[in-house]
C-alpha cells in the first residue's frame, strides 16, 4: 500500500492547504492519505484561531482520510522536537511517503544536507552551540553552521522545517520517502491575495473580513468561537505575578524569568509583550512557546515526564481512513479516548483545555466526549 503522510496545523486551513493535499495525491497516488496536526496549540507558540475538531473535520472534508493529533508537549517546540514526534508518528502508522511544502521545491536540496549532517553530527552540532554561544538564535546558528559546513543555507522557517523533517527521516532509516512541494504563496505576508497566507487569514478573521473565497468550511469560522494568543494577555500577567518559581517553567532559561516578570509590567498586549523580550538571540516564536508553557504551568520536569507516546488519537476520518484503522494493526493503542488520564502527557492536554475553555466553553464537552468526525 502506498500510504501518504502530511504534516500540518491548518491554522486556519485554507486553499494553499487544499492544493497540498491535492497535488500530493496526484503525486503519490495513495491508498490513503494520513495527517499529523498539532492540537490546541500550534509550533508557532499560540492558541490555533480555531479547536482542533473542527479543523480536522475541514480537512477530512479537502482530501484527508485520516487526522491524528500531535499533542502540546510536542507541538510547541522547536522545528527539531516538532518534526522528531510527527515522524515518529507517521512511522508508527506506516506512512510510506511524507509531502511537505517548500519554497525551495527541490528534494534533493534537502536530501542532500541531511545525509551531510547525518555523517557529521557532532561537528555540525559543535558548531550550532558556538553559534548560540555568540548570541545567534538558534535558526540563525543552523544556517551559518551549514553554510561553514556545506557551504548551503536553508532560510525560511518552512525550509527549516523541511530539512527537520529530511533529517529524521534519515537518522532514524525510516522507511518513507520524502517529497516537497514549491509553496505558491508569501509564508510572512499579511496581505490577501489569490492564495493568502494563514498570517493574513488569521489576521482577516480577526478583524471580521469576508474571507469565503479563501477559506474551505469558512461557516465554521463564523460559527465557532476564534482563539487570540492577546486574549490570554490578563492570565498571563496574573501567572507571572504570582508565581514564585518562574525559572523552573519549561524554556525560562538565562534569566530570562526575570525580564518576563520586568517586562509584563509596562506592556498592555501579547503582542507587546513578545517583542519586548525578543533579541537577537530569542525568536518571537521562540518566546511565544515560553509563554505558552508559563500559562499552562509547565515546568522543565513535567515536560520531560511528558515527551512520550502511549496512545495515538484520531479526531477525524472518513470511511478510508475509519477502514485503514480498523484492518490495520500498529504499535500503539490508536484509540480517541484518553486511556490514562494520569499520563504526564495527558495532564497537559488537560491543561490546555481548561485555558481554552475560559474564552470557549464548549471546549470541555468536546474533549470530554472526545467524538471524532466521521465523515
Amino acid at each position: 500500500m502506498k500510504i501518504l503522510g502530511i504534516i500540518a496545523e491548518y491554522n486556519p486551513f485554507h486553499l494553499g492547504h487544499a492544493y497540498h493535499i491535492q497535488k500530493a495525491k496526484e503525486m503519490i497516488h495513495p491508498d490513503v492519505t494520513i495527517i499529523v496536526m498539532s492540537g490546541a496549540f500550534v509550533q508557532r507558540g499560540e492558541a490555533a484561531i480555531i479547536n482542533k475538531w473542527t479543523r480536522s473535520k475541514i480537512a477530512v472534508e479537502n482530501g484527508a482520510d485520516l487526522v491524528i493529533e500531535l499533542p502540546i508537549v510536542w507541538s510547541v517546540e522547536s522545528a527539531d522536537y516538532f518534526a522528531y514526534s510527527a515522524l515518529y508518528l507517521l512511522n508508527k502508522m506506516h506512512v510510506t511517503d511524507l509531502v511537505f511544502g517548500s519554497e525551495d521545491g527541490n528534494i534533493k536540496t534537502f536530501t542532500s544536507i541531511a545525509y551531510a549532517i547525518n555523517k557529521h553530527p557532532d561537528t555540525y552540532n559543535q558548531l550550532i552551540k558556538q553559534y548560540m554561544s555568540e548570541g545567534y538564535r538558534y535558526p540563525d546558528a543552523c544556517n551559518k553552521s551549514l553554510n561553514h559546513l556545506l557551504n548551503k543555507e536553508i532560510r525560511t522557517p518552512n525550509d527549516l522545517l523541511g530539512l527537520a523533517y529530511v533529517k529524521e527521516i534519515i537518522s532514524h532509516n525510516y522507511p518513507i520517502m520524502p517529497h516537497c512541494i514549491k509553496r505558491t504563496n508569501d509564508y510572512h505576508s499579511s496581505l490577501i491575495s489569490s492564495v493568502s497566507s494563514a498570517t493574513a487569514l488569521r489576521k482577516a478573521l480577526k478583524n471580521n473580513q469576508d474571507v469565503y473565497s479563501q477559506l474551505p468550511g469558512y461557516q465554521y469560522y463564523k460559527n465557532d468561537s476564534l482563539f487570540d494568543f492577546n486574549q490570554f494577555f490578563p492570565y498571563l500577567k496574573y501567572t507571572v505575578l504570582t508565581h514564585n518559581h518562574l525559572e523552573d517553567i519549561h524554556l525560562a532559561d538565562e534569566g530570562i524569568d526575570n525580564l518576563l516578570k520586568k517586562q509584563i509590567m509596562s506592556v498592555s498586549s501579547m503582542d507587546d509583550l513578545i517583542t519586548s523580550l525578543s533579541s537577537k538571540r530569542y525568536t518571537r516564536s521562540r518566546i511565544s512557546r515560553m509563554l505558552v508553557h508559563t500559562l499552562l504551568n509547565n515546568t522543565k520536569e513535567q515536560i520531560k515526564e511528558a515527551m512520550h507516546f502511549s496512545q495515538i488519537r484520531p479526531l477525524a476520518f472518513n470511511h478510508i481512513g475509519q477502514k485503514y484503522l480498523r484492518e490495520t494493526k500498529f504499535d500503539l493503542p490508536l484509540t480517541t479516548k484518553i486511556l490514562n488520564h494520569n499520563d504526564p502527557l495527558y495532564i497537559i492536554e488537560r491543561k490546555a483545555s481548561l485555558l481554552l475553555s475560559i474564552i470557549d466553553p464548549q471546549i470541555i464537552e468536546l474533549d470530554n466526549k472526545s467524538i471524532p468526525y466521521h465523515q
